[in-house]
């Protein structure tokens, strides 16, 4: 797909994005597209399951709606047909069902669809969904117009080093060391995963220039006016870790108006405030990094290994590899934030329940090769559904983030947490076993005990309060569907046997 017809399909507004309706049904059909249409949707309609190839193709939609049971083909299988398609562009697919089995779900996801929604369902929650895919499919296919921008700046550049060598024999030696930069280029922009990309580049730029040390300093999320260290190669991790540089800082402003790298011995006096510490960093160039007329980060160069200053080939060496740095940067952040978007919870901030599977079958499968333990707790709020019915569902949605940021607060950095459906909430604990698993599971029950929630003593138990089961890999099952099962059926042994309190899986054992 070239890049004027990736950018026509990405500038259609998403309230008139095609919609495709698969069900056997047509009261279904009507009931859907009336709603779509009040929405500003365009629904199309396909009763056929087993056309769904022929449907695809002629009709282009933007999202599938597609149910599962249905007579001709089912939905898992229409939704691998439709994977199988070249269709040039990400298509979302949203599985529909009136069953609730996990089993189902996970192999609709498998098969390529990206979401599900069961039915009976509230059409609001059907229209977030629509406009969550859309928003993700927008997002992809400008990072695919990004890619293919790339990628035609790179052949013009292996042309344009291609005529170098050919017709000027006597500048041989830099048309080489374009070319080898060049190369080098390439495979930063490739890397879109940003701490590999910072590492790799980093790494190249030490090869390049043949320099000491180098260190790049990016805009920090937090505040945009604050440049931070985010790699370095050949520097004290000590001595680093507290210096920024601010974007109010005249030496930003020379930057900003000159639009090249510099060495730190021709700088002006009028700078000399920050020359001590760039010197004690042993910094002796620096090179901006721009997007859209503005800095976004710096690459700092230390002495190289002969002691002597740069070169001015050198330094415009340093400005191309400085740019095509600035667009790959660019590229990660968008892959990240991409990324980020397909596997999180959009309410809570944690990961998605697409995101825990994933990241479970890694860990059990990781935890099987190192002889290892890996616990799972799965929790569910106390009902939660008298709280939300009565309040509303604003009170309850709050709820659920408050949870959520416990939960967030009482694990530790390499643990999982995710947003497991509804009220529920899943947590990976790599390394950890029954023990652990229970102490940890038993903290957070006392912790939302403990806090405070608006009006809680309409619930029940006088106050908001959750339940919690507990299964260890490999001590109570050996595969990852039967961890999910076990823990699931103790937190409902855990439910039925007066809630607020943590049931291990050997407990419900036990019971039986």
């Amino acid at each position: 797909m070239d890049v004027q017809s990736v950018q026509e399909s990405t500038a259609v507004d998403t309230q008139q994005a095609k919609i495709l309706i698969v069900d056997d049904e047509e009261s279904v059909h009507k009931l859907i597209s009336s709603f779509l249409k009040r929405h500003g949707y365009v629904p199309l309609s396909c009763f056929k399951s087993d056309e769904i190839v022929e449907t695809v193709e002629k009709t282009k939609p933007d999202l599938i709606l597609m149910d599962l049971m249905m007579p001709r083909l089912d939905g898992i299988s229409a939704t691998r047909r439709i994977r199988n398609l070249d269709n040039g562009t990400y298509l979302p697919i949203i599985v529909v069902t009136a069953r609730r089995e996990v089993k189902e779900m996970v192999q609709a996801l498998e098969a390529g669809a990206d979401d599900y929604i069961t039915k009976p369902f509230e059409f609001e929650e059907l229209l977030a969904r629509i406009k969550n895919m859309l928003r993700l499919k927008q997002l992809q296919e400008r990072l695919l117009i990004k890619t293919e921008e790339l990628n035609e700046a790179n052949q013009q550049i292996q042309r344009l080093n291609h005529v170098l060598v050919e017709t000027n024999k006597h500048l041989q030696k830099k048309v080489y060391d374009f070319h080898n930069l060049f190369e080098i280029s390439v495979r930063v922009l490739r890397q879109l995963e940003f701490g590999l990309m910072v590492n790799q580049a980093l790494i190249n730029v030490l090869g390049i220039f043949t320099t000491r040390s180098a260190m790049l300093m990016m805009a920090s999320r937090e505040d945009n006016d604050v440049f931070e260290v985010v790699g370095a190669k050949g520097v004290s991790q000590e001595v680093i870790q507290d210096f920024k540089i601010y974007r109010h800082d005249k030496l930003v402003h020379y930057l900003e108006l000159i639009k090249q790298p510099f060495q730190i011995r021709d700088i002006s006096r009028e700078f000399q405030e920050i020359i001590p510490v760039l010197k004690k960093l042993e910094v002796e160039v620096v090179s901006p990094l721009f997007q859209n007329e503005e800095i976004v980060g710096f690459l700092c160069l230390g002495p190289n290994i002969r002691s002597e200053p740069y070169s001015e080939e050198n330094l415009e060496m340093l400005a191309i590899l400085t740019n095509m740095l600035s667009v790959a940067l660019h590229n990660a952040k968008m892959y990240e934030h991409i990324k980020a978007l397909s596997y999180t919870d959009g309410m809570t901030g944690l990961h998605n329940y697409r995101f825990f599977r994933l990241r479970l079958k890694e860990e059990v499968a990781r935890a099987r090769r190192d002889g290892s333990p890996v616990s799972l707790i799965i929790l569910d709020v106390d009902h939660f559904k008298n709280y939300n019915d009565t309040l509303g569902h604003p009170a309850g949605d709050e709820v659920l983030r408050k949870v959520s940021t416990i939960l967030r607060k009482s694990v530790r950095d390499n643990d999982i947490v995710a947003r497991y459906g509804g009220e529920e909430f899943a947590i990976i604990l790599p390394g950890t076993d029954e023990v652990g698993a229970y102490s940890l599971a038993e903290r957070i029950r006392s912790k939302v005990e403990k806090s405070h929630f608006h009006n809680q003593e309409i619930q029940p138990l006088g106050t908001l309060t959750v339940s919690l089961g507990t299964a260890t890999f490999p001590a109570d099952a050996v595969t990852v569907e039967d961890l999910v099962i076990t823990a699931d059926r103790a937190l409902y042994q855990a439910k039925n046997s007066g809630r607020n309190r943590v049931v291990q899986a050997h407990q419900l054992q036990e019971s039986e």
